[in-house]
């Protein structure tokens, strides 16, 4: 996926994308880009009420705007946070 694309999106940033009916979180790391359910864990609910990128100032983790939970960029993974072990789908 090019930042060309239907969903353009800055370096080192996260953004929310509806892809056929899904609320999905478009995260952009130089040229690898990651796809994940737009679903906290802990909550049910979106990671990104209040809108903008959920990516934290170092591009390592997705922080949840709810409660805070941190999520690896890579693997999904919560490493703080009430959802500690879960993941991001």
């Amino acid at each position: 996926m090019s930042s060309t694309n239907h969903f353009p999106i800055a370096d080192n940033a996260s953004r929310s994308v509806n892809l056929d009916g899904r609320e999905l979180l478009l995260v952009r790391q130089g040229e690898d880009h990651r796809l994940y359910e737009n679903r906290c864990p802990h909550t049910g609910e979106s990671l990104d009420p209040m809108g903008g990128s959920v990516l934290d100032g170092d591009a390592q983790l997705l922080v949840c705007q709810r409660h805070g939970a941190q999520f690896l960029v890579e693997s999904g993974e919560c490493v703080g946070g009430p959802c500690l072990g879960e993941r991001l789908q």
